[in-house]
């Protein structure tokens, strides 16, 4: 909607340039933009009614920069000699669509050219002058938001004026030269033998005011919002006066506007108003009054606003306001509001944006209430995320839906996957059993792109049949290193590296690990620990299906399992205060002899003197381990360190039939 702000002063006095009132506008919530020649387009929202006028925005003015509203006082200099209720006669039959409909009679009128700067503000408004009487009635929809539409009298039958519903196929021609076939639902204004305008939208051509109009018939009144939206839909026209409509005008503002109509057409047209006007309207309209809790404007907002400036910003908005008792307040909803302020939120609101959302500091709600306890797995999960980007690699989500091309191309059994009945498309048909397929898929989309380092992870759900399960899964593709000279690739050794940093950060021991025979797995180079997961190279029939041009190594955890061994607080230890001593052992193993078996026989050989163990180098069938040795209250002799180490070397040649290099 555009808005002259010379008109705008008229109503309200500021002081504020184009830009800067554009910019108040828009952080009060309606977004406003400076037009060249002084004039605002405002963006007005949907539930905000009261803001399609420029009236409206004067109020929203007047809130922002605390200068009071100019109310413009209607002054009507009524003829004697002839009584509106005996000229002309108003029968409204459905009440429910036409709660109010008012009219005033105007004779002796002269149409013509309306004065210089009532059609100025037309066109800078975006309206076309047409001539004085129907000028003055698009002029007061601009400012008042109410809209009017005058009738010639003498083109109405015997003067009766009839509000109906339309008859079944009953057919019109409105001020636009457009025939426009009515249904029964539409609530039209008519005379004994016609119709004579559709309600809310346009008038029709049969009773056009033109220049040798006489005698003015001004009709203002209140529709139902959701019959002139029915009907615009229907008849497929919007205009200026069924946007306001549809929104809801105010109740109030049916007099007023038809009270200043007929006083400003009587000025320009010099024509005289008939005393008295017809007014059919229904009951008398309750007001809404809403009670308000100081305290919890604050508390919702975060805020210290006090209570005398929550009463100041709701009077400039035109709210009635009492206090009632303690400090709640008794607001007294105007009618021009009453289409979207309903509840005590909707208050919150208004207060919000006049006292100003940049006002109020930004702090994280407290949701805290008696009982509530913190999500512990979601706190493990957050911090396995940070663990694994910490090792360099980023988070992914892909979908928990697959198809069975996935299925094949990894080999996993859909005996338990979980089917979606109504799919939308073939490849979103099937829950996800495992997290592999959907890594896969992006280290695919990265080569396909010419990235050809890819070390991703991914937290989520897999479905086994009714068993719903959080896993973790990763895959890295190619080098972990950032420069393009450094060669080295991932590899075994790096995935597992990862695998002893996440038990590591959790606190908790990695359990035996062994061989694993997975079918996801290259054979001989992949582990698991039972129950926990597996990790190592993946099998190079999955490799070639996905076509993944290098080497990819992936693990995955069953966070369910993993968690339930997650002690509950950290132990503190002290840093030691006495040195360490390294003593290095390189040996021949035997077919079959796996790690865990030698590390588990130095532990228990070397006893509470042995601080780590872990294997360095390796060769074909021969690798190196590092033992530390410690003692926590005094420094370790050389004679003591070589006698447990000669112990630890007794124990692997004669119980594990290793062969000391």
């Amino acid at each position: 909607m555009r808005v002259p702000i010379e008109w705008l002063k008229e109503l309200v006095s500021f002081r504020a340039g184009a830009d800067q009132l554009a910019e108040m506008l828009t952080n009060g919530g309606l977004e406003t933009v400076a037009l060249p020649d002084e004039v605002l387009e405002v963006d007005v929202l949907p539930n905000r009614a009261d803001a399609w006028s420029v009236r409206g925005i004067a109020r929203e003015v007047s809130a922002l920069t605390k200068f009071k509203i100019n109310k413009a006082k209607v002054k009507i200099k009524e003829t004697f000699n002839k009584q509106v209720k005996g000229t002309v006669k108003v029968e409204v039959r459905d009440q429910e669509l036409c709660p109010r409909y008012m009219a005033r009679v105007i004779e002796n009128v002269k149409v013509g050219e309306s004065p210089e700067w009532l059609k100025k503000r037309l066109e800078l408004s975006g309206i076309r002058p047409i001539n004085n009487v129907v000028d003055v009635t698009n002029y007061l929809l601009h400012e008042l938001g109410q809209p009017m539409h005058a009738f010639d009298a003498a083109l109405i039958k015997d003067q009766f004026i009839v509000v109906r519903r339309a008859k079944p196929g009953e057919r019109v021609i409105t001020l636009d030269e457009k025939p426009h076939e009515l249904s029964k639902e539409t609530l039209v204004i008519a005379d004994p033998e016609k119709t004579i305008a559709v309600a809310g939208i346009m008038g029709c051509a049969n009773t056009e005011v033109s220049s040798t109009t006489r005698t003015v018939i001004l009709e203002s009144a209140f529709f139902q919002p959701v019959s002139i939206h029915r009907t615009a839909k229907q008849i497929k026209t919007r205009t200026e006066s069924s946007v306001r409509f549809e929104h809801g005008v105010d109740w109030h503002a049916v007099e007023e506007a038809l009270d200043r109509g007929a006083a400003l057409i009587a000025e320009l047209a010099r024509g005289d108003v008939l005393k008295g006007k017809i007014d059919t309207a229904a009951a008398a309209r309750k007001e809404r009054v809403i009670e308000l809790r100081s305290a919890r404007v604050n508390q919702l907002l975060g805020s210290e606003i006090p209570v005398g400036d929550m009463i100041s910003i709701l009077n400039r908005l035109g709210f009635g306001v009492k206090k009632a008792e303690g400090s709640k307040l008794k607001v007294i909803v105007p009618s021009f509001r009453e289409m979207d302020i309903e509840r005590e939120i909707d208050l919150v609101e208004e207060i919000a944006r006049i006292w100003g959302f940049n006002r109020i500091e930004a702090t994280m709600p407290n949701t805290a209430f008696p009982g509530k306890g913190t999500d512990r797995e979601d706190l493990l999960r957050q911090r396995l995320r940070e663990t694994l980007v910490g090792c360099g690699l980023n988070e992914v989500q892909s979908y928990s839906m697959i198809g069975p091309k996935e299925f094949a191309r990894t080999g996993l059994s859909q005996e338990k996957a979980v089917r979606i009945t109504n799919p939308l498309t073939v490849e979103g048909s099937i829950m996800r059993t495992n997290i592999l397929p959907g890594l896969l898929n992006i280290a695919v989309h990265n080569q396909n792109r010419q990235v050809e380092n890819v070390f991703i992870f991914e937290i989520g759900k897999v479905f086994r049949g009714k068993d719903e399960r959080w896993l973790l899964g990763g895959l890295v593709v190619g080098s972990p290193f950032m420069s393009a000279l450094d060669k080295g690739a991932a590899d075994y050794s790096f995935i597992k590296g990862i695998v002893e940093t996440l038990f590591r950060e959790l606190g908790v021991e990695l359990p035996k690990v062994v061989g694993s025979n997975s079918f996801l797995l290259q054979p001989g180079k992949g582990a698991e620990a039972d129950g926990l997961g597996v990790w190592g190279a993946l099998h190079p029939t999955i490799q070639r299906n996905y076509e993944l041009t290098k080497p990819a190594f992936f693990f995955e955890l069953d966070l369910d399992a993993l968690f339930k061994l997650v002690p509950t607080g950290k132990r503190y230890q002290q840093l030691p205060k006495y040195p360490s001593v390294s003593r290095d052992i390189s040996m021949f193993l035997p077919a079959g002899l796996e790690h865990q078996q030698i590390v588990e026989l130095i532990e228990r050989t070397g006893g509470d003197l042995v601080e780590d163990v872990y294997p360095f180098d390796k060769y074909q069938d021969s690798i190196a381990y590092r033992i530390v040795y410690r003692h926590t209250e005094r420094t370790l002799t050389e004679d003591e360190v070589n006698k447990r180490h000669q112990d630890v070397v007794g124990a692997l040649t004669t119980k594990l039939n290793v062969k000391i290099r």
